[in-house]
């Protein structure tokens, strides 16, 4: 058995009951200063916690297609000496844009939600191995595609709406806790490559090649990611801010119907540097109206609003301990 997490016992009394949404939502105000209504403020806050997932998530993506048209550079370099020019620079094409997004889908969620540096490394490399081979595969299906007669320009925009749907898959992949293959992000991705492909295409219509592929690269990622970053983030209802530790400040998104927390790095949030907290210690069970929080430790226990819980609904403002972390449900 673990010792009990030093919490500090605000609210366990009735002379110290308080409305727990006003302990880290209300935001002073300056001296003399006539204060704005919560409401508006709240409103504003919550605003820029979206703001800022859609940035980094989208980023990532951009800086994907980035990388990948580097990486496609490189590839026709070096199987330009070392084939003396005997392969398919289309192909070589789609490893690179392949490696390059698949590096960006398994970092997309993983930088936003805790993971450190080691489990990190490990995504990118497989997200640069498994998205070069989904991204050959979707060119060289369209390649073949072109035996039956089908316009060049057409098969070049299937290529890239495999490659989108690659993409979405690898963004979650299978779930960790759930034998069920979430569809929304592949179906998105699909959009995002067909939106993306018709640009890349158009682009061509103006400059065969040269500088113009680089710009149609970052293309495919925008479109990729307006299809889908915005969507996931603005949906989401509700999301948990991180009050203490080195992760304070940080807000995890609580964007699926399940959601684990823990130290284990295959969680979907992953709490650093807090003392008993079990590898798999919370689920959090989200629905439109409504999350509940499930307590998965068999020692350590999950308090809500500093009272011991085991399967108990929470509300906006409620303050969740999972060992000495502390996190406040937030309504966005």
């Amino acid at each position: 058995m673990c010792r009990r997490s030093q919490c500090i016992p605000l609210g366990r009394n009735a002379a110290d009951s308080r409305d727990f949404s006003r302990i880290w939502t209300s935001p002073p105000s300056s001296a003399g200063a006539r204060p704005m209504p919560e409401g508006i403020v709240l409103k504003c806050f919550d605003m820029l916690i979206k703001l800022k997932l859609i940035t980094m998530r989208g980023l990532i993506l951009l800086i994907g297609g980035l990388i990948g048209w580097g990486l496609v550079q490189l590839l026709n370099g070096f199987l330009g000496i070392s084939l003396d020019g005997r392969y398919d620079p289309y192909l070589s094409m789609g490893l690179g844009l392949g490696a390059g997004f698949g590096l960006a889908a398994k970092l997309m969620l993983p930088l936003t939600t805790g993971h450190r540096t080691p489990f990190l490394m490990k995504q990118g490399l497989a997200g640069l191995l498994l998205g070069g081979v989904l991204g050959l595969l979707a060119f060289a299906l369209s390649q073949a595609l072109l035996g039956f007669d089908l316009p060049v320009a057409t098969g070049r925009i299937v290529s890239f709406v495999l490659l989108g749907t690659s993409v979405g898959v690898l963004i979650r992949g299978m779930d960790w806790n759930s034998s069920k293959m979430p569809l929304s992000y592949p179906l998105l991705g699909t959009f995002g490559g067909l939106l993306g492909g018709l640009v890349f295409e158009s682009l061509l219509l103006i400059q065969a090649d040269g500088p113009i592929h680089a710009v149609g690269a970052l293309a495919v990622g925008f479109a990729l990611f307006t299809c889908l970053v915005p969507w996931h983030v603005t949906r989401a209802k509700s999301a948990l801010r991180v009050l203490n530790g080195v992760q304070s400040g940080e807000v995890f998104l609580l964007d699926q119907k399940s959601e684990i927390l823990g130290y284990g790095e295959t969680n979907d949030f992953v709490l650093r540097d807090h003392r008993e907290v079990s590898i798999r210690h919370a689920r959090f069970l989200n629905a439109p109206d409504k999350c509940e929080v499930w307590n998965l430790s068999e020692g350590d226990p999950v308090q809500v609003n500093f009272r011991p819980a085991q399967n108990q609904p929470v509300k906006a403002g409620d303050i969740i301990s999972i060992g000495s972390a502390q996190l406040q449900l937030i309504r966005i």
